[in-house]
């Protein structure tokens, strides 16, 4: 994750939030944060319009380097099938 991503989600969050998460994901692989994200998914999405926020801000989050990878967009479209 580079610095201009960090400092998005920070501006998103807070750094305290985003520490702590970042924190816990760092000991989990992909498949164990995206299902980490599934089964708590009620606590920050409570609509479509909810999940809509929350997928563009990830893709605001991969574009704040200018640099959307496509392994960075794979993640964000199966971050969205996880949570539909």
């Amino acid at each position: 994750i580079k610095k201009e991503e960090v400092k998005s989600i920070i501006e998103k969050t807070d750094n305290t939030t985003y520490e702590s998460v970042s924190k816990m994901f760092s000991k989990m692989n992909d498949a164990a944060i995206l299902e980490y994200i599934k089964e708590n998914k009620s606590a920050f999405i409570n609509s479509e319009s909810d999940l809509d926020s929350l997928i563009n801000d990830c893709r605001d989050i991969i574009s704040a380097d200018d640099q959307n990878t496509v392994m960075e967009e794979y993640i964000v479209k199966a971050l969205e099938r996880v949570l539909r």
